[in-house]
């Protein structure tokens, strides 16, 4: 393998890491933040989600959502370009990641800075807020996580291809 496609495949596979942690990361809400959140009394759980809005740029989720987003337009671009063969998982992979980070900034972003502004007490506020963050929110983890996995998959079939081609 020539130097520009070990590159490559390791920018596939950190595109992949990426899109794994951020899908993780965001299944957790999915799988028990939320469910937690509607399990308590409105104000706790209004209070407690604007509280998760402000804290979460400035977390280390934005190093997986961003980095992962920045690496497939790279990855993506680099694949088709150079990529004689299997270049279609990379793209797909790629193409997965930037709709799932669209979703984020398209949606959520959006969503959570309009909820920051909501009283405490409004339920109804709530519960509209919940049901749509948490229905897009498992569009964004089925997207990452299986991007994660098709591009994990393609970062290894260049060098599984080399080994056949060795023997």
């Amino acid at each position: 393998m020539k130097k520009s496609e070990v590159i490559l495949e390791l920018l596939v596979g950190v595109t992949a890491l990426g899109a794994l942690v951020a899908g993780g990361a965001l299944f957790a809400f999915s799988s028990f933040v939320m469910p937690a959140l509607r399990s308590v009394d409105t104000h706790t759980a209004i209070t407690s989600m604007q509280a998760i809005n402000v804290e979460a740029p400035r977390s280390a989720l934005m190093l997986p959502l961003i980095g992962s987003a920045l690496t497939a337009l790279s990855a993506g671009i680099w694949a088709s370009i150079s990529r004689p063969n299997g270049w279609v998982l990379v793209v797909v992979g790629c193409v997965g990641v930037l709709v799932s980070f669209a979703v984020t900034a398209i949606y959520h972003v959006p969503r959570n800075d309009a909820f920051a502004s909501v009283s405490a007490t409004d339920a109804a506020a709530w519960a509209s807020y919940e049901a749509g963050w948490t229905m897009w929110n498992h569009v964004r983890v089925a997207l990452y996580l299986l991007s994660g996995i098709v591009l994990a998959v393609a970062a290894v079939l260049p060098a599984t291809n080399a080994v056949d081609t060795a023997q």
